[in-house]
């Protein structure tokens, strides 16, 4: 009994260390660079590497801010640091709020309601 109980925990132990590791890869794992935000009449426009956003597939949100210009946006990320998200391979979840989610070759697009005005995000692939 000894015999067949050892090798059966080794083997529930190894799947469960693994889960972790194996997490599904998204579409959008990699690190995007922003280059134009629109809601409802208002647009702004960002040069590459201005802002970045990386989604990790531990689930983090990692955005860096290189432009001043950062204070009057209208971004729903404004501050540079770690966030949590929630998603899918076409829904992300962003500090509470949900967004489509569409990956066309190198670009990104996270949209909300853009219909009625809602908030369109794109982005371009930095690295894969």
């Amino acid at each position: 009994m000894k015999k067949f109980i050892i090798p059966v925990l080794l083997v529930l132990w190894l799947s469960s260390c693994q889960k972790e590791d194996d997490k599904k890869e998204m579409p959008y794992h990699a690190q995007w660079s922003l280059i134009h935000f629109t809601q409802a009449d208002h647009s702004e426009a960002y040069l590459p590497n201005d802002i970045i956003w990386e989604f990790n597939k531990y689930d983090e949100l990692i955005v860096t801010i290189n432009t001043p210009d950062i204070a009057t946006s209208q971004l729903p990320i404004k501050t540079p640091g770690t966030y949590e998200y929630v998603g899918a391979p076409n829904v992300v979840s962003i500090e509470n709020t949900q967004y489509a989610a569409q990956v066309d070759i190198d670009t990104l697009t996270l949209s909300r309601n853009a219909a009625s005005g809602g908030p369109v995000i794109k982005f371009i692939r930095l690295k894969k």
